[in-house]
């Protein structure tokens, strides 16, 4: 979702396999982090690593359309990391409404 939104020229089938491709590295990245020692224990290293593989994954597979080198993979990351902060309150507010534990 942080790919499709950030990334340069809308929507296409090409910009949809970029996003898949981006997602897929990245999601290979969480995995490969999630065996850390305490690695997504919080809510700020869960969005630390969700940043830093997101903006790895972005960086592999795509070429940036904004300024520099880092620039998309960046915004990229920063808003998988902020899409991390808010399910975490959704999460929260979900459990505190139905008592969940």
């Amino acid at each position: 979702m942080a790919c499709l939104i950030t990334m340069a020229g809308g929507v296409s089938p090409y910009h949809m396999i970029v996003a898949a491709k981006t997602g897929l590295v990245g999601s290979v990245g969480v995995l490969a982090t999630s065996y850390l020692p305490d690695s997504y224990r919080t809510t700020k290293s869960n969005m630390v690593f969700t940043f830093g593989t997101t903006f790895v994954g972005d960086i592999v597979v795509v070429p940036t359309h904004y300024g520099p080198v880092w620039m998309e993979a960046f915004l990229t990351g920063l808003l998988a990391a902020f899409f991390t902060l808010m399910f975490h309150h959704i999460k929260n507010f979900i459990n505190k409404v139905y008592q969940l534990h």
